[in-house]
């Protein structure tokens, strides 16, 4: 059994795979079900940042009803490859309607991931987002450099 290594993405690949993360992000802004439904593999498992998990036919009823995004921002994203599964994670910032017309961000680290499909096209079969969270012991000076563009509060620092 031979097994595929784990590469970083690079190129035309990397490009391919971010132009569907920018797709993906512009459908949940516009709400546009279509493309959303062509991004999303059948398989999808969808996990909101309190916890909510949606597979496919859920998540798109979820952001039909809701309407919920109104801008996603995303950092610096890495993408590592493994055969034809992509894993992307970097931090992403949602800027999304409140129940009450209000408005909330949320922001942290993202991991998706992503199969290459039989037709050429790549999908998300998972996605994940955890919120940045008060960390229970000052962080050590390796893990600072990893919570760049966190809160302040996570870094260490005063505010």
């Amino acid at each position: 059994m031979s097994r595929s290594p784990v590469t970083v993405a690079v190129g035309a690949t990397r490009d391919a795979i971010l132009q569907v993360e920018k797709r993906r992000c512009e459908a949940l802004i516009a709400g546009d079900l279509a493309t959303l439904e062509d991004l999303y593999d059948d398989s999808l498992v969808h996990t909101h940042a309190p916890g909510l998990t949606h597979d496919k036919a859920q998540l798109l009823e979820h952001v039909a009803i809701r309407r919920a995004y109104r801008e996603i921002t995303r950092g610096e994203l890495t993408i590592r490859l493994i055969g034809d599964v992509a894993i992307v994670t970097g931090r992403i910032t949602n800027r999304l309607a409140g129940p009450d017309g209000g408005e909330r961000v949320l922001a942290g680290p993202a991991i998706q991931v992503l199969r290459l499909c039989d037709d050429g096209a790549w999908r998300f079969v998972s996605f994940q987002m955890t919120t940045d969270g008060e960390l229970a012991f000052p962080p050590t000076e390796a893990e600072k450099a990893g919570l760049a563009g966190t809160s302040i509060r996570q870094r260490g620092e005063k505010a």
